[in-house]
C-alpha cells in the first residue's frame, strides 16, 4: 500500500499557480575524476575515513563545459524559484526569454563547448593517452577512458516545461486520481514553505555581507577592502524577491525587503568608497534591518551560520 499523503499546511499557493514547472538535466561524458582505491598514504588518520581521487584529464576544455553549465544553472535560479533538485517554479512571464536562453545554450553554446572539448580527447585517443599515462604512472587505467564516440554522446542537456498542479491520470479510478491531486497540493506546499525559509536565508546572508564589508576590522580598525558583488548581490536579491516569492511573504517583504530597497536607492559601490558619510549612513541602516532580518530567519527554524 501506498504511503499516505502528508498533511497539508496553510499556505496561499496562487501564485503557483502563474507559474510553470521548468526540469534542467546536464550530464557529462567523462567526468574530472575516478576513486582510487588501496592507495597507500602515510598518515596518522584512519584510513578507512579517506577517500583518493585521481584527476582523469586536465583539459581547460572540459572544465570550461561545467563553468557554462553553472552559469546557465545559475541564471535559472536567478529568474525561479525552487521546487525540488532539477524542478523550478518559474513565473509564466519571465518563461519565453528563458526557454530561448535554453535553447540557444542547447543547440547552439553547449555543442560548440563539447565540439572543442573532443578535439582535445580525440588527439589524446590518438596516441592511447600516453601522456596521461605519463603523469598518473600505475595509476592510469585505459579503461577510464571510453571511445570517443561513447564519450561525446554522454554530454546531453536537457529540460522540459509542464504546467503546475496538472497530473495526467486519465482512465484511471476517481479516488485514484483525487489522491495524487492531494499529493501533488502537498508536495507544492511544502516546497513554497521550503523556499520562502530559503529565501529568507538567502537575504540574511547578502545583509550580513554588507554589514560586515563595511564595518572596520575589530583589531586594527581599518577600513575593509569592498567589493562591488556585495552591494550587487543584495540589490540582485532585493529587484527579484517578488517574483520569486511564491509564498506571499509579506512579513519579510514589509520589514525587510521593502526598507533595504529604500536604504539602497540609488547606492552603488563606487559612492560608497566616495563618501564616509554614505558609508556610515548605509552601515547603521543596514545593520538594522539585519537584526529584523535574523528574527525572522530564526521563526523559520533555519539556521543561519
Amino acid at each position: 500500500m501506498s504511503a499516505p499523503a502528508p498533511a497539508l499546511v496553510s499556505v496561499n499557493l496562487s501564485k503557483t499557480e502563474e507559474c510553470v514547472f521548468i526540469t534542467t538535466h546536464f550530464t557529462m561524458g567523462i567526468g574530472r575524476m575516478r576513486q582510487i582505491r588501496n592507495l597507500e598514504v602515510v598518515t596518522t588518520a584512519d584510513k578507512s575515513l579517506l577517500r583518493h581521487q585521481k584527476q582523469l584529464i586536465d583539459s581547460p576544455e572540459l572544465d570550461e563545459i561545467r563553468s557554462q553549465d553553472g552559469f546557465m544553472t545559475r541564471h535559472i535560479d536567478s529568474k525561479s524559484s525552487k521546487y525540488s533538485k532539477a524542478t523550478r517554479f518559474i513565473q509564466k512571464t519571465e518563461l519565453a526569454a528563458m526557454y530561448k536562453a535554453l535553447r540557444a545554450y542547447q543547440e547552439l553554446r553547449r555543442p560548440a563547448l563539447v565540439e572543442k572539448f573532443m578535439k582535445t580527447y580525440r588527439a589524446l585517443e590518438a596516441v592511447d593517452f600516453a601522456p596521461i599515462a605519463e603523469a598518473l604512472g600505475d595509476k592510469f587505467d585505459r579503461g577510464d577512458y571510453p571511445k570517443s564516440d561513447v564519450v561525446e554522446a554522454g554530454f546531453t542537456f536537457t529540460f522540459n516545461v509542464r504546467p503546475v498542479g496538472s497530473i495526467n491520470l486519465e482512465g484511471l479510478p476517481d479516488f485514484i486520481v483525487a489522491m495524487e491531486l492531494e499529493k501533488e497540493l502537498a508536495i507544492r506546499q511544502e516546497a513554497v514553505l521550503e523556499w520562502r525559509d530559503t529565501m529568507r536565508v538567502m537575504g540574511m546572508t547578502a545583509v550580513d555581507a554588507l554589514v560586515n564589508a563595511l564595518t572596520p576590522d575589530p583589531t586594527t580598525g581599518k577600513s575593509k577592502k569592498l567589493f562591488d558583488t556585495t552591494i550587487t548581490n543584495l540589490t540582485e536579491y532585493l529587484d527579484t524577491f517578488t517574483n520569486r516569492d511564491l509564498a506571499g511573504d509579506s512579513e519579510y517583504q514589509e520589514k525587510v525587503v521593502a526598507p533595504l530597497r529604500s536604504i539602497l536607492k540609488g547606492v552603488t559601490m563606487d559612492k560608497i568608497r566616495e563618501s564616509q558619510n554614505l558609508k556610515k549612513y548605509v552601515a547603521d541602516k543596514v545593520a538594522v534591518i539585519k537584526q529584523t532580518a535574523a528574527v525572522l530567519v530564526q521563526e523559520t527554524g533555519r539556521k543561519f551560520r
